[in-house]
């Protein structure tokens, strides 16, 4: 006998046989998935529980994962947060590391300077740039000069002093570089070479008629320079000479800097750590190259 069912979505009435009692179907109305009712032991009819479709439980597992959605929605918010914190942090990042960078450089030079000052104070004026023989014949460096000074007196004494930097005996001397030498912000030290040079020629510390004293020195001047390394070996002679010009640039052993971009460090003979912007007036940088000009230079703005 067939009996009525009504679609608990639509509420579409239909007469439904017997024989789909019990049984799931599409609503002829709606075309939902519902379930017939059914006969119990007594033969009378019980309505048929609900049938969950896809999309209810869709719905359903949505809702469930609604907590994972706020924090994942909250995760790429602080991603933002710090992305955001970092871009605008990151002028003061850099300027921190170049600053770090440039100290390494600033400190290396100022352990060379105390030991020329040293050597100025134990022998009257600085070291000579090259170191003659008899013959006129140049043979090393004043890197070699100072070596008891910064603590190296056994390299020292290894030395043939009579012998060019590259004899035998002092090619092994060679490969015993003091790390004071060169810039931990090359690759200087692989090759044995320097970073580190003086400036010399008529006007500076060192002009052709021999070095000076450090009681000759009336103002702030440049005693080191930071370079690219282009000596054979930091035995080797070899300084940047002002009668070729001397100005911020690229060329090993001939401009000052190539280190960093924008700058170069230096250290004066009173042994002052001093950054100089590769944009500084030719006249400043004149005045401190010069020992005695009378000049007036203000440093601390280098510092």
């Amino acid at each position: 006998m067939p009996f009525e069912f009504i679609c608990p979505f639509c509420h579409h009435r239909t007469k439904v046989d017997d024989r789909y009692a019990g049984q799931t179907g599409p609503c002829a109305g709606c075309g939902k998935t519902v379930a017939m009712p059914r006969y119990n032991e007594r033969g009378v009819l019980e309505p048929a529980p609900l049938v969950v479709t896809r999309k209810t439980a869709a719905r359903s597992v949505s809702r469930s994962s609604f907590p994972m959605l706020i924090a994942a929605a909250c995760s790429a918010t602080a991603l933002v947060a710090l992305i955001a914190v970092v871009w605008m942090a990151w002028p003061t990042i850099q300027k921190r590391a170049l600053l770090a960078a440039q100290n390494q450089d600033i400190d290396n030079m100022k352990l060379i300077a105390k030991a020329l000052n040293e050597y100025a104070d134990r022998y009257g004026t600085y070291p000579p740039p090259v170191v003659y023989d008899d013959k006129g014949t140049a043979l090393y460096s004043w890197r070699v000069l100072i070596l008891p000074f910064l603590g190296y007196e056994s390299l020292y004494d290894a030395f043939q002093l009579d012998q060019p930097y590259d004899s035998a005996n002092n090619l092994q001397c060679m490969s015993k570089m003091p790390e004071e030498f060169a810039s931990p912000n090359s690759d200087a030290m692989a090759g044995f070479q320097t970073n580190y040079a003086l400036i010399i020629g008529p006007g500076t510390l060192f002009p052709p008629s021999g070095p000076l004293s450090s009681k000759n020195i009336d103002d702030p001047t440049l005693l080191l320079v930071e370079t690219k390394h282009g000596l054979a070996s930091w035995t080797e002679p070899g300084d940047i000479d002002i009668s070729q010009g001397v100005r911020p640039g690229n060329r090993p052993m001939k401009d000052l800097g190539g280190l960093f971009r924008d700058s170069f460090t230096a250290v004066s003979a009173q042994e002052e750590g001093l950054r100089i912007p590769n944009t500084v007036p030719g006249a400043v940088l004149d005045s401190l190259i010069s020992p005695n000009g009378g000049e007036k230079v203000d440093v601390s703005t280098f510092k």
